[in-house]
C-alpha cells in the first residue's frame, strides 16, 4: 500500500470527514419547544462550531420547523454544497462507494423546446446490471417505467428503488432530432463501483501514453479502490509510460486522501521526497485555533504536503480531461499539481468548488438521532495560493464533447482525448463530426453533486 498523506480532515468540494456529534443541546428543554426542539439543538451546537460561516448560525433552536427547513435557513446565500440527511446510516455507505444503482453515470438535460427532460448514459460501469443488459455510452432515456421524462419526476423516476425500465431515443443525425427508440430493463442493485473504469496504453511511434478514465475518488472498503488507482498506475510505470491521460471528465470529486495518493503518483519525485505543499485548508476561528494551539501552524489539518510513493512516474507533464461535472477533488488535484509541473487541462472549465465539509453524524448527540449535517467547513488553496475559482478551472485547450454523439471511452476518435494524443504526438487529431444541435439545458442534480464528498473514518469530534 503506498504512503499516503493522513490527516484528521480530509475534504474538498465536498471533502467529507465523519464525525460523531456529541455535543449537549445548547439550552435543554426537550420537546417543550416543539417537536424537533432536541434535533434541531443538536444542528445549532454543530454548525456554530463547525461552519465556516458560524456567524450565521442562530443562538436557539427552532423547534416547530423539520430539522431540514431549520438546517437550510441558517446556510450563507450562495452555499450549494451543505446538506443535511435523516439517515446517516445510508449517507455513510453512499459516500463509501456503495451505491444502489443500475451501474451507468446518468446526465439530466431539458429541452428548450419542449417541457422534456432527458438522461444522456455518460458511461456504464463494467460488471454491473446496466453493462449486463446492454445499455452503453451514449443511450437517450426519455421515460422510466412508462412515464415520460419532466422536470417535476425525472428525480424521483431515476432514483426510484426496484426495477426499472427505461425508455430509450435515437438521435438521427441527419434530421438533428430525437425519435423514439426501443425499452431496456434493469434490476437495480446494491454495488461497489470501482472508479478506475477504463485504462489503456496508446502506443505512438515510440511514446507510451498512459490513459485512465477515473470516475470518482474513492477509497473504498480496505482501500480496495485505492489499489485499483495503484494498480493501474504500477502498470504504467512498468510498462515504461513517458505521457499521462487522466480523464476526469464526470468526476464529482471524493476524498482528499484518494487526490493524495493519486497526485502522489504524478507529481515529479523530487517534490514528492521534498514533501512540498500539496493544498492549504482556511477554517472558521473554531478550527483554525485548535489546529493551531493543539497541532502547530505546521499541522497536517492546516496544510497538505506530498510524500514519497513507491510507485511514481516522474513526469513532466500531465493531461486532464475535464468538464462542468469535473468537481471537488478533481479541481482540487489540477490545482494542486499546477505548482510543480506542466498541467495541461484539455475541455470546458471544471465546476468551480473550492470549499470542503465534514460530516458530522448525531449518533452520539444528547439525546441521540440518526441525522447527519454536510456542512461547509473549509476552503482550500493550493501552494501558490490560488483558489476562489468560481467559474471552474480554465482549460489550457477548449474542446467540448457532443453529448448526442459521444465515442466509446478511451477510443482515440473521442475529441478531448484526440486532443491531447495530437499535443503529444504531433499528428492531427481525429476530424470533427458535424456537431449535433438539439437546444437544451444541463439540470444539475444535487445528489450527483454529494458524490464528491470526501469520506474520512476515525476523526474524533474535537469539542470533547
Amino acid at each position: 500500500m503506498k504512503k499516503r498523506l493522513t490527516y484528521i480532515l480530509s475534504s474538498v468540494l465536498m471533502l467529507v470527514i465523519f464525525i460523531t456529534g456529541c455535543k449537549d443541546n445548547p439550552s435543554g428543554g426537550g420537546n417543550k419547544k416543539g417537536e424537533f426542539y432536541e434535533v434541531n439543538s443538536w444542528i445549532v451546537s454543530t454548525m456554530d462550531y463547525y461552519y465556516y460561516w458560524n456567524e450565521l448560525v442562530p443562538e436557539e433552536a427552532d423547534g416547530e420547523l423539520e430539522p431540514e427547513t431549520f438546517f437550510n435557513g441558517m446556510l450563507q446565500e450562495d452555499d450549494i454544497f451543505s446538506y443535511m440527511s435523516d439517515d446517516a446510516e445510508s449517507l455513510q455507505q453512499e459516500l463509501q462507494g456503495s451505491s444502489y444503482t443500475a451501474g451507468f453515470s446518468p446526465t439530466f438535460g431539458a429541452f428548450s423546446n419542449s417541457n422534456g427532460v432527458f438522461i444522456i448514459v455518460e458511461f456504464v460501469y463494467p460488471g454491473t446490471p446496466a453493462d449486463e443488459a446492454g445499455l452503453k455510452r451514449g443511450d437517450i432515456i426519455l421515460g422510466i417505467n412508462g412515464v415520460s421524462l419532466s422536470r417535476d419526476n425525472y428525480l424521483d423516476l431515476y432514483y426510484a428503488e426496484g426495477e426499472a425500465t427505461y425508455q430509450l431515443g435515437e438521435y438521427d443525425a441527419e434530421e438533428n432530432a430525437i425519435g423514439e427508440g426501443g425499452t431496456i430493463t434493469i434490476n437495480k442493485a446494491q454495488i461497489d463501483l470501482d472508479p478506475v473504469v477504463h485504462t489503456s496504453i496508446i502506443d505512438t511511434n515510440g511514446t507510451k501514453i498512459g490513459y485512465m478514465f477515473y470516475a470518482q475518488f474513492l477509497v473504498g472498503e480496505g482501500d480496495q479502490f485505492i489499489e485499483s488507482v495503484d494498480n493501474a498506475l504500477s502498470e504504467f510505470e512498468a510498462e515504461g509510460v513517458t505521457e499521462l491521460i487522466v480523464d476526469l471528465r464526470y468526476n464529482p470529486g471524493g476524498r482528499v486522501t484518494a487526490a493524495e495518493n493519486m497526485a502522489n503518483s504524478i507529481v515529479p519525485a523530487i517534490e514528492a521526497d521534498n514533501e512540498e505543499v500539496f493544498v492549504r485548508y482556511e477554517y472558521n476561528d473554531n478550527l483554525r485555533s485548535y489546529f493551531q494551539s493543539v497541532e502547530g501552524i505546521n499541522s497536517p489539518n492546516l496544510v497538505a504536503r506530498f510524500s514519497s510513493d513507491p510507485v511514481n512516474l516522474n513526469l513532466e507533464r500531465a493531461y486532464f480531461l475535464t468538464t462542468s461535472s469535473s468537481a471537488s477533488a478533481s479541481e482540487l488535484l489540477i490545482n494542486g499539481l499546477r505548482p510543480y509541473m506542466d498541467v495541461v487541462q484539455i475541455g470546458t472549465p471544471t465546476f468551480g468548488k473550492f470549499y470542503g465539509s465534514f460530516v458530522l453524524t448525531g449518533e452520539d448527540a444528547s439525546p441521540p438521532n440518526d441525522y447527519a449535517v454536510v456542512p461547509v467547513t473549509l476552503k482550500y488553496a493550493n501552494a501558490d495560493g490560488v483558489s476562489d475559482f468560481r467559474d471552474g478551472l480554465m482549460p489550457d485547450y477548449e474542446v467540448e464533447e457532443d453529448i448526442f454523439q459521444p465515442e466509446p471511452i478511451g477510443d482515440p476518435a473521442d475529441p478531448m482525448l484526440g486532443k491531447a494524443l495530437e499535443l503529444i504526438t504531433g499528428e492531427p487529431g481525429p476530424v470533427a463530426k458535424k456537431r449535433s444541435n438539439i437546444p437544451y439545458q444541463k439540470l444539475h442534480d444535487r445528489v450527483q453533486l454529494r458524490k464528491g464528498n470526501v469520506l474520512f473514518e476515525d476523526f474524533k469530534d474535537i469539542r470533547n
